[in-house]
């Protein structure tokens, strides 16, 4: 089966991401794939540490620049045939535009939002890492593409800052209408 719907997701280190697309699967019961977890396991493929930032934020860079499109696809062989899917971790305006240009209005990117003060002390606790590298992380270009670039080209954003459960319905009712005007324009 055809990807009918994507609804994919960014946003900045710490902000929720995963967090949010993890618990619209359950409500939605759609199946979820991530840019990070498919670098990551790139990475270990390749001898390298998947559990360093540095690392995963080049070889991200490096996929986007040699062959966006072969990237975009891998990760989207993730869907298993399904009609819809929850796709996390868009942090590439490029990676953006290859969905568009593939699917078109099938995919809708929600961008989640939060004060880099929250986003930092969520980051740092969830990762155990300290301030200065975290600093070092948010300076890698990629970090700025998310910032300033990709919210022009959100279909939604969200306050990440409120709670979980409120994110959740606002984005899971963004989606059903979505997909149904999308499935209603095929």
């Amino acid at each position: 089966m055809a990807l009918n719907f994507v609804l994919a997701f960014s946003g900045g280190l710490g902000v929720g991401k995963s967090t949010l697309t993890n618990a619209l699967h359950k409500r939605l019961s759609w199946p979820r794939a991530s840019f990070g977890d498919h670098v990551r396991k790139l990475a270990s493929e390749n001898g390298l540490d998947s559990k360093d930032r540095a690392i995963l934020q080049q070889l991200g860079q490096a996929l986007v620049l040699t062959n966006v499109a072969e990237f975009v696809e891998g990760v989207l062989a993730q869907a298993g045939g399904s009609a819809n899917l929850i796709l996390d971790g868009v942090r590439h305006v490029e990676v953006l535009f290859t969905l568009r240009e593939k699917l078109g209005d099938k995919v809708k990117l929600v961008y989640l939002e939060a004060p880099s003060d929250v986003r930092q002390e969520r980051y740092m606790q969830r990762e155990a890492v300290e301030r200065r590298l975290l600093a070092r992380y948010e300076q890698d270009i990629t970090e700025a593409q998310i910032a300033r670039i990709l919210p022009q080209y959100a279909d939604l954003v969200v306050d990440a800052t409120l709670p979980l459960s409120f994110q959740v319905d606002k984005v899971a009712d963004f989606a059903k209408k979505a997909a149904i005007a999308v499935k209603e324009d095929a």
